[in-house]
């Protein structure tokens, strides 16, 4: 398979769903705040998410050379639709449950889908392909964003999470019907280990943080960070991001035409810095037309660096894809847990989003700084 469409249409519909309920959660913590819970509580369910995916990547990729990538996929995208399904609840125990289960269900889906795509398409379309299927997530993700308050609103708090779910779950079941692809042999615990002391694999895990973990993170707080600013039109900026996000990811594997593979995560992750800190100036000075400019180009910052990024994990000489795309997830999201608590902790502090949104900016930059020196 040259250009895997039938895998993209798949695996991409089963994390597009999960998307749409990853995007409604900053619907669900501005629900959950004005019944008084603590925001740092109140984005927990964020922080779950991350743990989820990170501790279930390893297991996923031992079972996925037992068995099979596209069987780990279907299981991924099975647990991904209970979370999904569960993503409207409003109880603080079955939201948060629901949240570490859609991260548990997520990352076995999105490491099944990496390696699918790296093993079954041709070399020169490894990262379009990869980048297609991040798109799917990404644009997943974006509508949830904006779409989430209007049908909580007119539908209630729970049935949009149901609607979520069945994408995911059409997923599911045709997931075990793609084509056969041939993985690598079990590799021992230590290889896993092994291939993270290599400062340039390490970089790989940051720039994943950088790029997905706070994607996660700030989308989260997007909605409460707009229902503030009553002169900015919500839905014209979250529409804005959708269109920025899913541009960012569908042409993030174009970017290698035009640059190396490492300078076009490089441009991406200068991009991201550059829109989160216009977001976290806008927010200190009062300045609702750049916040507004700031959190859709945000949009593009984290969709940007995908693509060629995790096609170098398919590149890189003497360290097995799967061990690699292991590290990248664990590193990238164990990085990213911490924030989600932080930027609720210094919103309580704070009384404003000024300070998180700076502390994602200095992050991101340094990431850029470690990946100058180390890829």
């Amino acid at each position: 398979m040259s250009f895997p469409r039938r895998a993209i249409a798949v695996l991409g519909t089963g994390l597009f769903g999960m998307g749409l309920a990853v995007g409604g959660f900053g619907t669900y913590v501005s629900l959950l705040v004005a019944r008084e819970v603590p925001p740092g509580v109140a984005g927990l369910g964020a922080t779950l998410f991350l743990f989820g995916q990170s501790v279930v990547v390893l297991p996923t990729d031992v079972l996925s050379r037992v068995r099979s990538v596209r069987a780990m996929a279907a299981a991924g995208l099975t647990l991904g639709a209970a979370g999904t399904a569960f993503g409207g609840a409003l109880a603080v125990p079955v939201a948060l449950g629901g949240r570490l289960l859609l991260g548990i269900g997520m990352g076995a889906t999105f490491l099944a889908a990496m390696k699918y795509a790296g093993l079954c398409a041709a070399e020169g379309a490894v990262a379009r392909t990869q980048g297609l299927i991040g798109a799917l997530f990404t644009l997943g993700l974006a509508v949830g964003i904006a779409v989430t308050p209007v049908a909580v609103d007119r539908l209630g708090s729970f049935l949009p999470g149901v609607v979520a779910a069945v994408p995911v779950g059409l997923a599911a079941v045709a997931a075990p019907s793609l084509a056969p692809v041939e993985t690598n042999g079990r590799q021992s615990m230590w290889a896993y280990v092994a291939a993270f002391r290599d400062p340039g694999s390490l970089a790989l895990g940051l720039a994943n943080a950088a790029s997905y973990g706070l994607l996660i993170v700030a989308s989260t707080w997007y909605t409460d960070v707009l229902a503030r600013e009553p002169l900015l039109p919500a839905t014209l900026v979250l529409t804005s991001f959708a269109a920025a996000t899913f541009v960012g990811r569908t042409w993030s594997g174009y970017l290698t035409a035009v640059f190396t593979r490492r300078r076009a995560v490089e441009v991406g992750l200068v991009v991201l810095a550059v829109a989160l800190g216009a977001v976290a100036v806008a927010l200190a000075t009062g300045a609702p037309v750049v916040l507004g400019v700031g959190l859709a180009v945000t949009g593009a910052g984290f969709g940007l660096p995908f693509g060629p990024l995790f096609s170098l994990a398919f590149e890189r000489v003497g360290v097995d894809a799967g061990v690699l795309l292991v590290g990248m997830t664990v590193v990238g999201n164990a990085v990213a847990l911490v924030y989600p608590w932080l930027v609720g902790r210094l919103l309580s502090a704070t009384a404003g989003y000024a300070a998180g949104f700076g502390l994602m900016t200095v992050s991101v930059l340094g990431v850029v700084g470690v990946w100058r020196i180390a890829v």
